[in-house]
């Protein structure tokens, strides 16, 4: 005989109840006994007698109930279920089995033939938190509760007032939505929870807040004083991390989507909070497999649209935090049943265009998995920009947009070249190679300096493309024999630092890039002005000297910034073989510049940018 078992809150198997047994009066009446079968917690010994049967049942509840500071467990089988939302239970489950013969509410996953799975669905409980991060132990309760009401009382009131977030809002929906919809129909539809709606507002301020038309727009309450972008993003990253952490989102889609969107707009402050923007990754991925939305469904078509749609983004989202951050990607293809090329093709088309750019990054990664690694120079063949953008759709698009995911295409055929270890520093890398790494460069500092200069997007992929470009200036610079070339990478590497330096009070891999540079700048002014006045070029180097310049901030922002670097190494073409970096201080830690610049373009040092922020700040 086949017994089915069931199952708590978490899918683990109920402890099993003792058999009940008649109580001693009626084992001597010989008559059926339902003394005891009221409640199968009472445990009752057979060894009881009719005087002490009673007592001795009234002894063991005692016995079995928890101590006052501890609630008893809930033993309703109708009671345990409620406050879950509906999950997923693969067929390699054992519980997978049972559920299918006992529950006639669950349905069978349709994603393959034959299924993986069925899911289970749960009614909600209006008495009973639903919250993802419930937690049952009093003292943790307790706690929760205490966050909860500093949330309320704090966080909450942490938000632009209407006037400046309704500017905000329309910058997030022209520029930066188009291209990575996280948040759905929200935008337009806001949460009637108050939590909800104002960690809603509060996310669309933090994204929009990297925009130069939302300079005079930085306050965070209707008589407070005009706020740095630094300081004005800092205030709502502290408050959006307080309520996510304190359990007060119920809505596990609603948390996915700003858990995702936070995840990419959030920039760390110090070396202690490095790794958040990839672990608030990780916690997104997580709730997208609870919920299964990596599964295909039978939704009617606006839900599995939006299915769709938020599962692309966690996808290109995972994809981007594995070439930021140097993390392994947590989505994998064999695990997902949506086919992928059919998601892409329902999405808008600027996202469209963005979601085949990563698709195209997702190959380029593939290069930089450990066990890949080739002993000859190896190239990815990419298609053209100008043709993704036809493919999908978006020739009518915003040219800002377009500007803008062209620099991430950029940036994606930088690295989409990959050379063995031991040619890496070399001065003469592939012809392959070195130029498409050396157009792409060129083409993102020509972007964002010049053609659309203070009109682009402003996401991550912006600072990271013009980093991309720095680097392989600096290994031009670095590297090259040629002084007309040292010298041309030289300017480069001080272009995209300038670029750079315009965007490190908002981009936290802006700032760390922009202090390497400049040290490197300051040791190479001091090296070339030692050498000069040592090999009699001295009056060469005074007339050919490049004076300090007012550069211009390439979100539109005048701004005047000392030009380190204004030497012109040209002066050393007398000596074509010197190598400036080999005069460096003994004390200035080069090795530590090339593996961080160099690093960059190979996916190395990207995980360590608080290292080299704390080595050079």
């Amino acid at each position: 005989m086949v017994r089915f078992v069931g199952t708590d809150s978490t899918g683990l198997p109920l402890k099993r109840k003792q058999v009940a047994q008649a109580c001693a009066r009626c084992r001597r009446r010989k008559k059926r006994c339902s003394h005891n079968h009221v409640d199968h917690d009472v445990e009752v010994t057979p060894r009881s007698t009719s005087g002490d049967s009673e007592t001795v049942a009234r002894t063991s509840a005692d016995r079995l109930t928890p101590p006052s500071f501890e609630p008893p467990p809930e033993r309703n089988d109708n009671h345990r279920s409620e406050g879950h939302t509906s999950r997923f239970v693969g067929d390699l489950s054992p519980e997978a089995i049972l559920m299918e013969a006992t529950s006639l509410c669950s349905t069978r996953d349709v994603s393959v033939r034959g299924g993986l799975g069925i899911w289970q669905p749960r009614a909600p409980d209006s008495n009973k938190s639903a919250s993802p991060l419930a937690l049952t132990s009093p003292s943790r309760q307790a706690v929760q509760d205490m966050l909860k009401a500093y949330v309320r009382s704090h966080c909450v009131a942490c938000c632009p007032p209407a006037p400046d977030y309704a500017v905000l809002q329309r910058i997030y929906a022209e520029k930066l939505d188009p291209i990575f919809p996280i948040l759905g129909g929200h935008l337009t539809a806001p949460p009637q929870d108050e939590v909800e709606g104002r960690i809603l507002q509060q996310v669309v301020s933090l994204a929009a807040a990297t925009d130069p038309e939302a300079t005079r727009y930085l306050h965070l309450n209707v008589n407070a004083p005009l706020l740095s972008r630094h300081d004005f993003c800092t205030s709502l990253s502290n408050s959006i991390q307080t309520i996510i952490d304190a359990g007060i989102i119920t809505d596990r889609i609603f948390l996915t989507r700003i858990l995702a969107a936070f995840s990419l707009y959030m920039q760390p402050r110090s070396p202690d909070e490095a790794d958040i923007p990839a672990l608030l990754n990780g916690r997104a991925v997580h709730q997208m497999h609870t919920l299964g939305l990596q599964m295909a469904s039978e939704d009617n078509h606006t839900i599995g649209q939006a299915t769709r749609s938020l599962f692309c983004c966690i996808w290109a989202l995972d994809r981007i935090n594995g070439a930021f951050y140097g993390r392994a990607c947590l989505i994998h293809e064999r695990d997902i049943g949506w086919n992928m090329d059919d998601c892409i093709a329902e999405q808008a088309p600027l996202f469209r265009l963005f979601l085949m750019i990563v698709g195209l990054l997702d190959n380029v990664i593939g290069l930089y998995r450990p066990g890949n690694r080739q002993e000859k120079d190896i190239i990815i063949e990419l298609p053209i920009f100008e043709q993704m953008i036809l493919d999908a759709g978006a020739a009518r698009a915003s040219s800002a947009c377009l500007a803008s995911l062209e620099i991430f295409y950029h940036s994606v055929a930088i690295l989409s070249s990959q050379s063995p270890a031991e040619n890496r520093s070399t001065a003469l890398p592939a012809p392959a190679t070195n130029s498409r790494r050396s157009l792409a460069a060129e083409r993102i500092t020509s972007i964002v300096k010049q053609e659309f200069h203070g009109q682009l997007s402003y996401l991550p992929i912006i600072p990271y493309g013009v980093s991309l470009s720095l680097s392989v200036s600096y290994r031009k610079m670095r590297h090259s024999n040629v002084p007309m070339f040292r010298n041309r990478g030289k300017q480069a590497f001080i272009a995209n630092k300038s670029l750079l330096k315009a965007m490190d009070d908002t981009f936290w891999t802006a700032k760390t890039m922009v202090t390497m540079a400049e040290q490197v700048l300051q040791e190479m002014d001091k090296v070339v002005a030692s050498i000069t006045q040592e090999t009699g070029l001295a009056d060469a180097s005074r007339d050919r000297e490049i004076p300090a310049t007012s550069i211009a901030d390439p979100r539109g922002i005048a701004a005047d910034y000392p030009n380190p670097g204004g030497s012109d190494m040209s002066v050393l073409e007398a000596v074509p073989d010197l190598d400036v970096f080999g005069y460096f201080d003994p004390t200035f830690n080069l090795g530590a510049v090339d593996a961080a610049l160099e690093g960059n373009l190979d996916f190395g040092a990207s995980s360590n940018w608080f290292d080299w922020q704390q080595l050079w700040g």
